[in-house]
């Protein structure tokens, strides 16, 4: 990322002044220093403010990671471990509430920090100066993109899973769209959440552009994908089917694992197959993957071979038995924003639920080809479009494990009487049971969050 060297060391400070304005803390918010209001002028400040993806870069957290069933924290070091923390025992457990009187909810505040970004960016960029209207469109649509993101990955988080039938009762996530200091945070709707994520949407694709020097900004490939997970998400699948087919038409290269067997994996900037580059805030050092898990993705995916790691290596803090999952060699974490794997297995899934088995199960033989050495490699057949669904979910499953983005496949599947199961793990000598479509899949807001925003009414546990 390239930046104004000749940026004066006042506009610096003014802009970090800007981006640090919270609204997950009321008394935080009212203690932004006012110097902010007077500092982007011209393009290229709205660009340095889209370019800083400590906060922007962030996708879903840690509860998702430990809450899914890629996960099983069997091993009594690995749980002695996390028992220091009250937070990662509640999301491993499924347990309410996460977040003790005193602990924040640092997944949240970074996320309503970027939207405060975003909402500046939106609102202000089209009338900066200095920059050409192409240049203006692109930022603008690039802050819609990533409000879109930011606000699917809130709603699916902290909110039941969108269902026709009931989003427009649903409490979602406050709906943020200006930058403003004071504010009311009440919840808006899940379905009004989701409309206002496919309005900008709608609106960004005709502005934003085919290509970007990287997937720190979204491209039009980019907004199509996350067009295509919002449908999915709410059963559209036609529509979703015909969002991914736009993105994987822009841009659909898979990336060979086999060119990576004997050296590094590339980090999320050099990996062709990240559209929007996006990671957890936090991740847990010692992630043991759960058995059934590692049936499923056997020792000759080269899944396995790369992004898993005996659980006794040194890799993992603390060790522990089975094995765990390894994110690669390089300095990002996992992978959670939009990636053309992801825009491949919609592609697959809508094809199989609309009835077209052939053709959802070619992709998967096309993707899973990149997946294993020739050697080792076997098609997939299905005699019916349910068997082709279930082959896509398995898949899925195999190439999203350790990421937190298993979580989320879980709760929309417990809309499917094939997928829906109760989930059942044993921590500390007691058993725990997450059923499917309980409250358990909504993750609770901080007490610090809900005490100083009232109206932020707390999710039923």
């Amino acid at each position: 990322m390239h930046q104004d060297k000749t940026i004066s060391v006042l506009k610096i400070f003014l802009i970090a002044v800007l981006t640090t304005a919270l609204f997950s803390c009321r008394k935080y918010v009212e203690d932004v220093p006012v110097q902010g209001q007077r500092v982007l002028v011209y393009t290229n400040d709205y660009r340095l403010l889209m370019n800083n993806i400590n906060d922007s870069g962030i996708g879903c957290g840690l509860p998702a990671i430990l809450g899914s069933d890629d996960v099983s924290f069997n091993d009594p070091a690995v749980q002695q471990d996390i028992s220091f923390d009250p937070s990662r025992v509640a999301a491993y457990t499924w347990r309410k509430p996460f977040y003790t009187d005193k602990t924040d909810d640092f997944d949240w505040n970074t996320m309503y920090k970027a939207l405060y970004t975003f909402n500046t960016v939106i609102a202000g960029v089209l009338d900066s100066k200095g920059g050409t209207p192409d240049e203006r469109n692109a930022i603008y649509a690039e802050g819609l993109v990533q409000r879109a993101f930011t606000y699917f990955t809130l709603v699916n988080s902290y909110s039941k899973q969108y269902d026709q039938a009931t989003a427009d009762q649903d409490p979602g996530v406050p709906l943020l769209l200006e930058a403003k200091l004071f504010v009311n945070l009440k919840r808006a709707t899940v379905a009004e959440v989701y409309t206002q994520i496919l309005k900008d949407l709608e609106i960004s694709i005709p502005l934003i552009p085919i290509n970007q020097v990287n997937s720190v900004k979204p491209n039009r490939a980019a907004a199509y994908a996350l067009l295509a997970k919002v449908y999915l998400n709410m059963r559209r699948y036609g529509s979703a089917l015909d969002a991914a087919e736009k993105s994987t038409a822009l841009f659909g290269e898979l990336t060979d694992y086999n060119q990576f067997i004997t050296v590094a994996f590339p980090n999320l900037l050099q990996n062709k197959e990240v559209l929007l580059r996006k990671v957890p805030r936090i991740s847990y050092g010692a992630l043991q993957l759960s058995t059934d898990l590692l049936t499923l993705l056997g020792t000759k995916d080269l899944r396995y071979t790369l992004f898993t790691r005996p659980g006794n290596a040194t890799n993992f803090y603390p060790n522990f038995s089975g094995r765990g999952f390894f994110a690669g060699a390089g300095v990002d974490p996992a992978s959670v924003g939009l990636t053309t794997s992801d825009t491949w297995l919609i592609r697959a899934e809508c094809l199989a639920r609309l009835g077209q088995t052939d053709p959802a199960v070619k992709i998967l033989n096309d993707l899973r080809k990149f997946r294993f050495k020739p050697a080792d490699f076997t098609s997939l057949t299905a005699a019916n479009s349910q068997q082709a669904l279930q082959l896509v979910i398995d898949e899925r499953r195999r190439e999203f494990f350790g990421t937190g983005l298993r979580w989320f496949d879980q709760k929309r599947l417990n809309k499917d009487a094939l997928f829906a199961k109760p989930l059942i793990r044993t921590f500390a000598g007691e058993t725990y049971t997450l059923l499917p479509n309980s409250n358990g899949y909504v993750f609770p807001f901080s007490s610090i969050i809900v005490n100083q925003n009232p109206e932020i009414i707390q999710n039923p546990e």
